[in-house]
């Protein structure tokens, strides 16, 4: 069981065995689909169980090649255990609690408790798994560090913490981001510092991770907030501790988490960043802890009633997000008070996916760095003058209201869906009924042999060929008869599992145009 739980989800080998499964199971089945015929198969139960297989087994292995594709583009679930583990706590689900916040105690610890070691990974992050003293959480932290980074290069470094979705992790989100060629890219063109971006883990379990330290749940918002903040100052001693040149940032469940944690803790962090996040929580045990709670714990309700210390908050989501992302960064943004600040950025399109993700870390960098503040924390040449006049800049898109028109040929447009339904029917329907019968093979001495019940059938298709096929080689008709069932085929569980992928997109609300799913198609491939 261990191995089969520990399947990679992220390999193109995995990736390559399914792929060749689906293409074994099509070339399989069209020569069993021959075997399926009245003539040939006369019992209905076992020709229609006969039929269902060779239909279904396809349509899953190609929907399951495809999921492994766009699950490679972000990382989102990284063995077949993880997996199962979703679909469990996604089917079972959660008791709901009500024993409200933990009080942790945050207190200081020894210096020895923060050390870390740290190895290199494949695509040049830092990596450590760590236990934060505080919280008692052990989990994995990846940094990226600018190209030239030394502890000794005698630079004070700003530090970014960017939080993960659910599900998913830091390192394939940081990745499907390109996070680490963002940094190095706006260092080198001086629209920020030198700064360092820390990704910690939130999966604590299976579950959908919290931001708070929920009564019997592990103490999130304290690894967050205290303890790897407390690890990064340790183990990189050019790093900053001022508010002014650290950001918290994340990515839908984590961008909200990300505004949440910076608005409770101001010591820490001067600057957070939305990227398709919510305004009220909508995963973990966070939303089981009562109305009351949920409403407290809204970002825009926080924002209005919190004393207002300079938070600089930037807000992006597209304007075609089912989640509500642009809903949430005007609230915010109409809640806001001086000297507390919300920069909305919402670009018209481009749902609630890494893609849009991806495109926007440059504008969450360029906008940072736009402050002279950061770089003045630091002691660094300002940034403000260069950041503000940077292509990444120019992209933010502020809007005062939202209008959310889905297309109707876009992916997750009703045209689409019912075009693609119809296509499946008629498709199944020809590969059902038609396709067995296509055998094109000539009839001698298999006449004499024929049933007496298929006599006419035989004869019927015998009368056809004759004409048409009389002069073709026999080898030729068989093949033709095979490609013919295999193109029948192939239509039929291609169309399947794409509509199955639509009717996943539609109810995930993720992507909403054709480029955004052919760029993570083609990044997933890579």
């Amino acid at each position: 069981m261990s191995a089969l739980g520990s399947i990679p989800l992220t390999s193109l080998k995995t990736l390559a065995v399914v792929a060749v499964l689906a293409i074994a199971s099509l070339l399989a089945g069209a020569s069993a689909l021959a075997r399926s015929a009245p003539s040939r198969c006369p019992g209905r139960t076992r020709r229609w169980l006969g039929r269902t297989v060779i239909l279904l087994v396809p349509t899953i292995l190609i929907a399951s090649a495809g999921a492994l594709v766009f699950n490679r583009s972000l990382g989102l679930v990284k063995t077949s255990g993880d997996l199962a583990e979703l679909v469990f706590s996604t089917v079972v689900g959660t008791a709901a609690q009500s024993g409200g916040e933990a009080d942790v105690d945050a207190q200081s610890v020894a210096a020895s408790a923060l050390d870390a070691t740290f190895t290199t990974t494949e695509d040049g992050m830092l990596e450590t798994t760590w236990t934060g003293p505080s919280s008692g959480i052990t989990l994995p932290v990846f940094v990226i560090t600018p190209r030239d980074y030394s502890p000794t290069d005698g630079k004070t470094y700003a530090v970014i913490e960017l939080l993960h979705g659910y599900p998913g992790g830091p390192d394939g989100t940081m990745q499907g981001a390109q996070v680490q060629e963002a940094l190095n890219n706006a260092i080198d063109a001086g629209i920020i510092p030198p700064t360092i971006i820390v990704g910690p883990s939130l999966n604590v379990d299976e579950e959908a991770h919290d931001c708070a330290d929920i009564e019997g749940r592990p103490a999130v918002y304290t690894w967050v907030s205290h303890d790897v903040p407390e690890m990064i100052r340790h183990n990189f001693p050019n790093t900053t501790s001022n508010r002014d040149a650290w950001m918290i940032g994340g990515f839908s469940a984590g961008a909200y988490c990300a505004i949440w944690t910076a608005l409770r803790t101001p010591e820490t962090y001067g600057a957070a960043a939305s990227l398709s996040g919510y305004d009220t929580q909508i995963e973990g045990q966070m939303t089981n802890q009562g109305d009351q709670y949920l409403a407290d714990n809204t970002l825009s309700i926080m924002l209005a009633n919190r004393t207002p210390d300079g938070m600089r908050i930037y807000a992006m989501a597209a304007g075609d997000d089912a989640v509500g992302g642009a809903y949430t960064a005007l609230k915010m943004a109409s809640t806001v008070k001086e000297p507390d600040s919300v920069t909305t950025d919402v670009p018209p399109t481009g749902g609630h996916a890494g893609p849009l993700w991806r495109e926007h870390i440059p504008t969450m960098l360029a906008w940072w760095g736009s402050s002279d503040r950061v770089s003045r924390a630091v002691g660094a040449a300002s940034t403000a003058a260069t950041a503000q006049s940077s292509e990444a800049n120019a992209s933010i898109v502020p809007v005062t209201t939202v209008t959310h028109e889905v297309r109707p040929t876009a992916p997750n447009g009703y045209l689409t869906l019912g075009l693609l339904i119809a296509g499946v029917l008629v498709s199944l329907v020809v590969a059902w009924t038609v396709a067995p019968r296509w055998q094109l093979r000539r009839h001698d001495d298999e006449r004499e042999q024929a049933d007496h019940a298929d006599h006419q059938h035989r004869a019927r298709h015998r009368a056809q060929r004759s004409g048409l096929f009389s002069s073709v080689p026999r080898p030729a008709l068989r093949a033709l008869g095979y490609l013919a069932r295999l193109t029948s085929l192939g239509a039929a569980t291609v169309s399947a599992a794409l509509l199955i992928g639509i009717a996943a997109n539609m109810v995930g609300g993720f992507y909403t145009s054709w480029s955004s799913i052919a760029q993570s198609f083609m990044d997933g491939l890579r």
